[in-house]
């Protein structure tokens, strides 16, 4: 697995690119375990807007429990995460024929229409759970489920039941180029 610095590769993501992480607390744990992975948590590049034409800021949407003590879906700058995430962090690049083929507004606006939902624990749990009939559901969202519902809506990837989808599953969509690790040791997506 290739490693990169985060200050050489921003000014290369896009919005759509997948961003996965491997948390080091007890969760995060639980999750490797429930899905054979190294992948607990996944959140999607949403912009990386110019502030003033001089500053390159780059969000990533994801539903997760933020600082402030909110659960759900919510932006964060990618630096405060490379700053600050303890585990693994990697960047799975959208292919650029799947953005061109699809829709890069839908995707967008999947994302902005579902910001301030909150997380949705029982879904998530039973997404590791193969057997457990589980129906699509975006009233609440986990964060594999949000990133696939929105590769759904901008037709990158076919249609499929999001809501049983974890983050792992999200990491293994064939719609990304070849992806890299930013921090800590290498280790495999799986």
């Amino acid at each position: 697995m290739k490693q990169r610095m985060y200050k050489d590769v921003r000014d290369t993501l896009k919005t759509g690119d997948l961003i996965a992480f491997g948390g080091d607390g007890k969760a995060s744990e639980v999750i490797k375990a429930a899905t054979n992975s190294n992948v607990s948590h996944v959140g999607v590049v949403l912009s990386t807007t110019p502030l003033e034409s001089l500053i390159l800021v780059v969000q990533i949407i994801e539903s997760t429990k933020f600082a402030n003590g909110f659960s759900g879906v919510g932006i964060n700058r990618m630096s405060t995460h490379v700053e600050q995430y303890d585990g693994d962090i990697w960047v799975l690049p959208l292919k650029d024929e799947v953005i061109i083929r699809g829709d890069i507004k839908a995707f967008t606006k999947f994302l902005l229409e579902h910001k301030g939902k909150p997380y949705d624990v029982p879904q998530a749990i039973m997404s590791a759970i193969d057997f457990m009939p589980s129906k699509e559901d975006f009233s609440k969202l986990f964060c594999s489920e949000y990133a696939t519902g929105a590769y759904e809506a901008g037709k990158f990837i076919p249609p499929i039941n999001a809501s049983k989808q974890t983050p792992v599953d999200v990491c293994r969509f064939n719609i990304y180029y070849e992806p890299y690790q930013l921090v800590n040791q290498a280790v495999e997506l799986w």
